[in-house]
């Protein structure tokens, strides 16, 4: 599936600092879903639609349940900064990112 570079971008900048992502995930898991929640909430409408319908979520239940998901996806290994600059670069969820659908 698509996501715009740019939505992707804004949303995912939330989640990457100057260090990795599972250290900001770590040392301040409530700070980096803010930050994050923040960037969804300010995201086009377009990117909104699809990762409700892509996830299975209310517009409401979008920004907490999708930058949780992916703090869970972090901490608990199934990506990485890699993966997360690979999603920047693209806008392509790729098989790694499937974890956002349960």
């Amino acid at each position: 599936m698509n996501l715009s570079r740019s939505t992707s971008l804004t949303i995912l900048t939330a989640l990457v600092g100057c260090s990795t992502i599972q250290d900001d995930v770590k040392q301040d898991r409530t700070k980096v879903t803010a930050s994050c929640e923040r960037q969804v909430n300010v995201s086009a409408a377009k990117f909104k639609e699809h990762a409700m319908s892509y996830m299975g979520v209310s517009k409401e239940q979008l920004p907490g349940t999708l930058c949780n998901r992916l703090a869970d996806g972090v901490a608990s290994g199934l990506i990485n900064q890699s993966d997360i600059n690979q999603l920047i670069a693209t806008g392509q969820l790729t098989a790694k990112f499937r974890f956002l659908k349960r």
